[in-house]
Formats: structure tokens, C-alpha cells, sequence
């Protein structure tokens, strides 16, 4: 399964990549179960952002800090 909700995960990712990216699909899990809004994510050190988000784009635009957009 494709779409623009799913991340796109490269061949070759560090290990604490993967585990911080499972945390914060977990954390996604939680917050969808509550019904809830989230959206959450890092910057790995090479400077790729991983976010992952509930809302809808217009909410994430307004809550997402500048550096991260």
C-alpha cells in the first residue's frame, strides 16, 4: 500500500532511525485510539525530517514549528 500517508523508508536507515520511527508510530496508535490530534517526529542527524501526523495539513502547517516545515 502507497499514498502521501505513508513515509517513504529508504534501504538503508540506522537503527536508532528505525526504532525513533516505530516510538512515534506508536505514540500516532495511541493518540488515534483516544481520538485525539497528533503529530510528532525527529530530525535524524543526516538532517532528514521524519513527521507523522492524524490532521489534516492545514492544522499541521499551524502547529508545526517553522524549522520543521
Amino acid at each position: 500500500m502507497t499514498g502521501p500517508e505513508l513515509p517513504r523508508i529508504p534501504n538503508s536507515l540506522h537503527r536508532q532511525e528505525l526504532e525513533a520511527m516505530h516510538y512515534i508510530a506508536k505514540l500516532k496508535e495511541s493518540a488515534d485510539k483516544l481520538g485525539i490530534g497528533f503529530i510528532g517526529g525527529f530530525v535524524a542527524p543526516n538532517g532528514n525530517k521524519y513527521i507523522v501526523s492524524n490532521m489534516d495539513a492545514d492544522d499541521q502547517q499551524l502547529l508545526m514549528p517553522e524549522h520543521l516545515k
